[in-house]
This record gives C-alpha cells, sequence and structure tokens, in this order.
C-alpha cells in the first residue's frame, strides 16, 4: 500500500545507483515529519540514505502550507508585485520573497538538467522597447 503511494520519488543521491529513478522499489516509509502537515520521510534501500519527499523541492525546509506557496506561485506567474502577493496570501513580505528566490533557483537547475543541445540561430527577445522622449525645446 505504501509503496504505490512514495512510487513516483527517486532517490536524491547523486552517489546512489538509483539515483533519480521513480519505481525503481528501493525506497521504504522510514517515519514522518513535520508539525501541522505530516510529510513522509523515506529510506533508500540501495544506499542507505535517508531523505524526506520535499527533498529537491523548493518546498523543501519551508514550514508555510503547501496551499499558500502554490497561491504565492500562480500569483507571482500572473505578474502581481511581492507586495500585494504578500496581502493577498496573508503571509509576510519575507516569505514571498524567500520562496520567489527559492523556486527561481529550482527552475534554473530543472532547465540546466534539462535542456541540452540547443543552438538557437536567432534569438528574438519580445519586450525590449525602450521610450525615449525629448522634450521639445523653443529657440
Amino acid at each position: 500500500m505504501y509503496a504505490a503511494a512514495y512510487a513516483h520519488l527517486a532517490c536524491p543521491n547523486p552517489d546512489c545507483p538509483h539515483y533519480g529513478q521513480s519505481g525503481a522499489g528501493n525506497l521504504r516509509l522510514h517515519g514522518w515529519s513535520g508539525r501541522s502537515h505530516r510529510y513522509r520521510n523515506l529510506y533508500c534501500a540501495t544506499c542507505g540514505r535517508n531523505f524526506s519527499e520535499r527533498t529537491n523541492t523548493p518546498l523543501f525546509g519551508l514550514t508555510s502550507d503547501e496551499d499558500t506557496l502554490v497561491a504565492i506561485a500562480k500569483h507571482l506567474a500572473e505578474g502581481i508585485g511581492a507586495r500585494a502577493t504578500a496581502r493577498l496570501c496573508g503571509v509576510s513580505l519575507n516569505t514571498v520573497l524567500r520562496f520567489t528566490k527559492r523556486s527561481g533557483q529550482h527552475a534554473e537547475r530543472f532547465h540546466d538538467l534539462k535542456v541540452r543541445q540547443v543552438h538557437p540561430e536567432q534569438i528574438q527577445p519580445d519586450e525590449a522597447w525602450s521610450f525615449v522622449g525629448k522634450k521639445r525645446q523653443t529657440v
């Protein structure tokens, strides 16, 4: 029963032969962590490492509710500012900024891991307009 609940997870140890391989059958439930929300702690039978199910995610080490963090991400993706997002989600500005930095770093690592062999011939940046105004001078 438990094996199906975390079959989508993989060992986060780069030295493990099952590193990054979900559904390899090497993970065992090792306990629970967290106060208000309980997260699974898992054990890799191959390398012997213990880890949380939130390891290698932007949520690791954060105490905010997962629904709140998803709401923060949605607000920021829509272009709402950090202060407004903090007010709308009922969290401090520091929480929004900390989560923004952490999720941005996670996205950058994911991008660098997955995007390979891309050699663009032409790059066309959007929204690269600038307005230069000149006041009319009367002589």
